[in-house]
């Protein structure tokens, strides 16, 4: 998978902007705050038609605009593609429209039909922050390469919504309890498909993880990877430790058993929405116990495997996309992550000094000023 050109037209601090990329390493560099992130972020919100640095759309348009568009050409296996991304404002409101090949489509065709993986520094925050996080990185990671689990995840969110508002209808205003059993019944069955799907996502992220993660860190420390699930009481459980076949009547009877305090605090409290991915460094839990090296090398090797991941289940690599982490790596990591990368994966990199990427002797380097891109 290849990026052949982007087009932006009024995206954050750019009227028009034309990039072709003709080599497999692109390198952007220049000064803090002249748009270099932003050049990413418009490939990203191309993938995944939502932006990696904010949930406000119109954050993305240049001020003053009424409107934006990205416009990406692309090679896949099956031939050449574009994908234009278009934010406009009818009537005082902003709507979006996105097209695939010239043709209107929706979110739901549109997530996975290009793969891209990004780290940032930000992406620290997988490991050190809250488990919304990463499940957020298993969601991301697994929609890329399978339509059904993306179609589950929106459904799922769907119940979440109209249980936790009947959860609230019951408690103030009396409404009858008796429509929670569908309700239980239907997000048991969605909870456990989505569950499955997961897991079988997580032993082929360990495999290719937990090596990769070996060799980040020189072949001194250890990794271990693992579901966590939240029962009721406080209760913990690891799935890929127990039998999973009985996971819909799990649900049910956990979402029978805390129906009361559910419908005191109206909403949903136990389900895949509360799970976690939780990493051990040396046997101990990396977000307490690992310094920021090694969670910065955990970060790394997690990126990484979700470049191995979707190659392995897509056939083709993803576009790498990696906003100003050379800075944050020292020399050793620097070369492995050069190393891995190793033109085999269309790489598209900003940094403040260039010097810090490796010069395959292909490399192709834009100099970014002002919202202006110059071929240096």
């Amino acid at each position: 998978m290849k990026i052949n050109k982007l087009q932006l037209v009024n995206f954050r601090n750019y009227d028009h902007c034309s990039v072709a990329f003709d080599k497999m390493v692109t390198v952007f560099y220049g000064k803090n705050g002249q748009g270099k992130t932003n050049i990413l972020e418009s490939i990203f919100y191309s993938a995944f038609g939502l932006s990696h640095r904010t949930n406000k759309e119109d954050e993305m348009v240049k001020f003053s605009s009424e409107g934006m568009a990205v416009l990406l050409d692309f090679a896949k296996e099956d031939g050449s593609h574009s994908i234009h991304m278009k934010r406009f404002t009818e009537n005082g409101k902003y709507h979006k429209e996105i097209k695939i090949d010239g043709k209107k489509t929706t979110a739901k065709d549109h997530y996975s039909f290009l793969n891209t993986v990004m780290f940032s520094p930000e992406d620290l925050q997988i490991i050190k922050g809250d488990p919304s996080l990463r499940r957020r990185f298993m969601d991301m990671e697994i929609s890329q390469t399978d339509p059904v689990y993306y179609a589950l995840l929106v459904r799922y969110r769907r119940l979440i919504k109209q249980r936790n508002s009947l959860l609230k209808g019951i408690r103030d205003h009396n409404q009858p309890q008796e429509p929670l059993t569908a309700w239980d019944e239907e997000l048991s069955d969605t909870a456990a498909q989505i569950l499955i799907k997961r897991l079988d996502n997580l032993r082929k992220l360990k495999e290719i993880a937990i090596p990769v993660f070996h060799i980040l860190s020189d072949k001194i420390d250890s990794l271990e990877i693992k579901y966590e699930m939240k029962g009721n009481n406080g209760g913990l459980f690891y799935p890929e430790e127990e039998k999973t076949d009985n996971m819909k009547d799990f649900y049910i009877e956990s979402l029978k058993e805390r129906r009361f305090k559910d419908i005191m605090q109206g909403s949903t409290g136990i389900g895949i929405h509360r799970d976690d991915l939780k990493t051990y460094i040396n046997e101990a839990d990396s977000r307490s116990f690992a310094s920021q090296g090694q969670q910065r090398c955990c970060a790394l090797a997690l990126k990484l495997s979700q470049i191995e991941y979707v190659k392995k289940v897509s056939g083709e690599y993803p576009v790498l996309l990696l906003d100003d982490v050379m800075s944050e790596l020292d020399q050793y990591r620097r070369n492995q992550l050069i190393g891995f990368i190793n033109d085999k994966v269309q790489t598209i990199i900003t940094v403040n000094d260039k010097t810090l990427i490796p010069d395959f002797g292909s490399n192709q380097y834009f100099n970014v000023e002002k919202g202006i891109i110059t071929l240096n």
